[in-house]
């Protein structure tokens, strides 16, 4: 892991939202989601975001995938803006990174079977021939412990953790360097939220990725990630060595998380 070269560098990113106008003729307020917040992950790292919700963790993710635009700053992937490059260098791009939602209801399309919601991001992303892409997906699935044969079978005929492995297999069958995981064990249970993150850990160190891993959850941050970067209000207020700064806390917010972990 470096990070004089970084597989991402975010600085002076912000993100304000226009609210509904309080009177008829007075101006509309904005929310400012993110403000001023710069980041780098190195390349092989694990990098995490933890603040409480509405900090602007999600927000800020989204800017990274180029799901929604900065209103100000600069993002840069392999040192590539993906908000002011045109549409053919951002669907190269695209293949370098990827993103875990939450619901993985969020990227598996319920009328479609597992295997062709896998295999989407081959069709758009690369020039594989039919029976290629499905070695692939096939050999995909394996990998996140779901059983190939299982590939015609629906979203619904699995377990919320299966269908987060199943999701998990679709963010990486481009083999991306960059892997987004927004709260990627928040709707599991906690049995299975271990299984999750030992998943991420063991496709990591096999695939060299480098991981930016959302949560609100300093324990998910603490069994997974080399760094940490503390998020309130939409500024990042704190950032250092996981270890560091669960153990020696500087800023009263990041105080304040690491006591209620305790």
């Amino acid at each position: 892991m470096t990070l004089d070269s970084p597989i991402l560098s975010v600085d002076a990113v912000s993100r304000r939202y226009r609210l509904p106008r309080r009177t008829l003729f007075g101006p509309a307020p904005r929310l400012a989601a993110v403000q001023d917040a710069s980041l780098v992950v190195g390349r092989g790292e694990v990098l995490g975001i933890v603040g409480e919700s509405g900090s602007g963790k999600s927000t800020l993710a989204r800017m990274v995938m180029a799901l929604e635009r900065p209103d100000g700053g600069t993002i840069r992937i392999d040192g590539v803006d993906p908000h002011r490059c045109g549409r053919a260098e951002l669907t190269k791009l695209r293949r370098r990174m990827q993103m875990v939602f939450q619901d993985p209801f969020g990227s598996l399309d319920p009328r479609r079977d597992i295997g062709w919601s896998v295999a989407e991001p081959l069709l758009a992303a690369s020039g594989l021939a039919r029976e290629e892409r499905r070695s692939t997906v096939l050999d995909m699935l394996g990998r996140v412990g779901i059983d190939p044969d299982a590939a015609p079978r629906y979203p619904h005929e699995f377990s919320g953790g299966q269908r987060q492995r199943i999701a998990i297999a679709r963010a990486l069958v481009t083999r991306p360097a960059l892997l987004v995981a927004d709260e990627p064990v928040a709707s599991l249970d906690v049995s299975v939220q271990a299984q999750i993150l030992n998943l991420l850990m063991d496709l990591h160190e096999e695939f060299g990725l480098s991981m930016l891993v959302i949560s609100h959850d300093l324990a998910v941050i603490a069994s997974i990630c080399d760094r940490v970067a503390v998020m309130k209000s939409g500024r990042i207020v704190e950032t250092g060595a996981t270890r560091s700064v669960l153990t020696a806390p500087a800023h009263a917010y990041t105080k304040e998380l690491v006591a209620a972990f305790v």
